[in-house]
């Protein structure tokens, strides 16, 4: 009541307010306050999963917002307010409102949720021995990181795009990462094994666009270019060019979606080409498909964002273009143990019930 997050709890967990404390603790008013962004874009329906993931990398990557309330509706209890960050405002261009507006991200694909048997143009691709580590001893995965030996080339490379990186199929297990997480219907995994290979990729990415000098870039959408978000630089795609200077892009590698000023997005060095990208769309199996609450949502995501999980792989549907190949997979969870937790029987059990509503 006073964060305004969701989460599940054991029952020895929860506590009774001692008598003596009770007049107290109900003096303070909750803090919580319910909130949506005022003037979004009509008939956008439910969210897209790019959009609800643009919102919530803007918001968390922020420390402190101000706010501008434009009605109250007390029968919702919700404010519809625009939101700003400390240097925009009152700016109202420079608004997260308007900046998701402007954003390319509310177009829904045909295939929010997969089939555990695609068909058409999907296909399902082996992962080589060398792209799976995986050993389940007594209930727990042993991960092990391959050695870089990776250094940049002055060789150029008349490739545009990375090279695919190797799907499992059906029935194979794999160690993955969740990088991020929007609901059961859409989450972000990479696989454990290359991410040392894409951590060592992002310190020559850093080393080299430190010292190098800036070039004039001709921005086009849906092109590859280095992006400089925070202190670090990232592969990411063009999708969306707004009126303020800024870009809508997508990290290829961890799954986000970011706004990043024009003056910091340089070409794409052929040398850093050469890892595929590691971002895969995924879905999880065993659940129902629907639309998920946002309780729901929230918990799922609390449950595995940022968490290392052993993914069966039910269904692999493949693409040409790498950041629109998905699976629908199993999770488990082995951090404990001698114990595996499949979230899909968690997620049963317990989250679809906030979904009764929707």
């Amino acid at each position: 009541m006073d964060s305004g997050t969701v989460a599940t709890v054991k029952v020895s967990e929860l506590k009774e307010i001692p008598p003596q404390f009770l007049r107290e603790v109900i003096a303070i008013p909750p803090q919580a306050l319910k909130c949506c962004l005022a003037d979004l874009p009509p008939n956008t329906g439910m969210w897209t999963p790019d959009a609800v993931l643009w919102l919530r990398d803007a918001v968390i990557n922020c420390p402190e917002f101000s706010l501008k309330v434009i009605k109250h509706d007390a029968s919702k209890g919700i404010a519809h307010i625009y939101l700003f960050a400390p240097e925009n405002v009152p700016d109202m261009d420079r608004s997260i409102n308007r900046q998701i507006k402007n954003a390319d991200l509310w177009k829904h694909q045909k295939d929010v949720f997969l089939s555990v048997t695609p068909s058409g143009p999907s296909s399902t691709k082996a992962m080589g021995d060398a792209a799976s580590a995986l050993q389940l001893s007594s209930g727990k995965v042993e991960k092990s990181f391959p050695d870089s030996g990776r250094e940049p080339s002055s060789a150029v490379s008349t490739i545009d795009m990375p090279p695919p990186l190797p799907l499992p199929k059906p029935g194979d297990l794999m160690d993955i990462y969740v990088s991020v997480a929007c609901h059961p219907g859409h989450f972000i995994v990479q696989p454990w094994n290359e991410l040392n290979n894409l951590y060592a990729l992002m310190e020559e990415m850093i080393l080299y666009y430190s010292r190098a000098e800036e070039k004039p870039v001709n921005i086009e959408k849906n092109k590859l270019y280095a992006a400089k978000i925070g202190d670090e630089w990232y592969r990411v795609i063009i999708k969306g060019i707004l009126r303020n200077g800024y870009l809508s892009v997508y990290e290829l590698d961890y799954g986000k979606h970011e706004l990043v000023s024009i003056r910091k997005v340089q070409p794409l060095l052929d040398t850093f080409r050469r890892l595929p990208f590691q971002a895969i769309t995924a879905q999880l199996a065993g659940v129902k498909n629907q639309q998920w609450s946002e309780e729901a949502s929230i918990v799922f995501r609390n449950l595995v964002e940022k968490k290392p999980f052993v993914a069966q792989i039910q269904a692999v549907n493949d693409s040409i273009n790498s950041w629109d190949r998905k699976i629908v997979t199993f999770l488990v969870d082995t951090s404990l143990p001698h114990v595996d937790t499949w979230i899909h029987d968690f997620v049963s059990q317990s989250l679809v019930e906030f979904s009764k509503g929707d």
